[in-house]
């Protein structure tokens, strides 16, 4: 059994001086977040030659319907890739399964080989950690062998849970609809709308627990994206 990697406080560069007369350095671009919220938490790169890729879903009850939506990004906080769609579950623990499931497959299909995948359904990632049936007995127990089966393939791939405020990226995703059909879209780039909470998470900017970023936070985030495209300098790709 595979175990979790317990990830290290991350270190961050800040911007070059403006008079210096030499280029800006190369990417992956690093800036000095604000002050931060002492009991605040934040989106932690993975270790080097890891990937995160965060997941979440959005279920709807009345029509059984769910959004689930994943972010795969590298220890530069750089986007790797997205995906999103539509599943129909019977409840909101199926729908994050279900975007376990598929954060999974798409990582083993691209060939990436150290991933650490996170949820933010803490009892989603205690039973893929702990079912022991081989004989599923209903269609979320078949899921879960799934997910088991696909961490214990040749690849040092780890399962573990983190706070929403840890996950805003994914839970962003679900919410942008690509259409009502149940097809996967895969996101090559990162839709505009995720722009600001990928920098966010990218400077290590935190959130209080049970909140969102406040106005404060989005103005400073607004006011340093203009600043990183004028310069030409991207936080999202590479």
């Amino acid at each position: 059994m595979n175990h979790i990697i317990l990830l290290q406080p991350q270190q961050f560069f800040a911007p070059p001086h403006p008079i210096l007369a030499h280029p800006p350095p190369p990417l992956p671009y690093c800036p000095q977040p604000p002050l931060l919220c002492p009991a605040g938490i934040r989106w932690n790169k993975p270790p080097p030659g890891f990937v995160k890729l965060n997941t979440d879903a959005s279920y709807k009850c009345i029509s059984s319907k769910s959004s689930i939506a994943g972010v795969c990004r590298d220890e530069h906080g750089i986007w790797l890739f997205g995906f999103s769609c539509r599943v129909k579950s019977e409840s909101a623990f199926e729908a994050e399964l279900l975007a376990v499931r598929e954060a999974l497959k798409l990582a083993w299909d691209k060939g990436l080989k150290k991933v650490i995948l996170e949820s933010d359904s803490e009892t989603v990632v205690k039973r893929i950690r702990n079912q022991v049936t081989r004989q599923p007995k209903n269609q979320f127990e078949a899921v879960i062998l799934e997910c088991q089966a696909y961490v214990n393939r040749d690849w040092d791939c780890f399962i573990q849970h983190t706070l929403r405020e840890g996950n805003f990226a994914a839970d962003a995703l679900t919410k942008i609809g690509i259409s009502e059909s149940f097809e996967l879209h895969v996101w090559k780039h990162p839709p505009e709308s995720l722009s600001l909470i990928l920098l966010a998470d990218k400077i290590g900017m935190e959130i209080p627990r049970h909140g969102a970023l406040d106005q404060n936070q989005l103005g400073y985030l607004k006011v340093l994206k203009r600043e990183l495209l004028q310069r030409n300098l991207h936080w999202h790709r590479p």
